[in-house]
């Protein structure tokens, strides 16, 4: 009857190291400080726990969904909506799209101007940037 407990034992914490093996590790997650400027850090440390895919998400976000370009001449007819960028160098897409209401398109890229230079700002379509993200994640 002992061998039996024992076994059973034995199999139980076998089991619970195995699943616990399986849980990803969540310490290595960091928060990129620009994300600090957009969201409160309650909320952005809690993601690291509870969703720690959309912290990557994120952090992948704020490099990848978007580039500066030169202004097409065909483009400047007066039509794009301009945008205030101070430092071309730091950009914060989500202090961006917080402060001055940038929208975000699944199909199309959205295209700013930016204010008193030839340059825009091109915001990719949400389906190329998951695109992007699935396969910096190898899947």
């Amino acid at each position: 009857m002992k061998k039996n407990k024992l076994f059973v034992l034995f199999l139980f914490i076998s089991f619970t190291t195995f699943v616990h093996a399986q849980q990803p590790a969540h310490t290595h997650i960091s928060i990129d400080s620009r994300l600090y400027q957009a969201f409160d850090s309650g909320y952005l440390e809690n993601l690291i726990t509870e969703n720690p895919f959309l912290l990557n998400r994120w952090n992948f976000y704020l490099d990848n969904s978007w580039y500066v370009a030169d202004l097409p001449p065909e483009k400047d007819n007066g039509t794009l909506p301009v945008i205030q960028i101070d430092d071309l160098d730091n950009i914060n897409i989500f202090l961006l799209e917080k402060e001055q209401h940038l929208k975000k398109d699944w199909d199309r890229a959205r295209t700013y101007r930016i204010k008193n230079t030839d340059l825009v700002l091109v915001c990719e379509p949400g389906k190329n940037f998951t695109e992007k993200l699935n396969k910096h994640l190898n899947r």
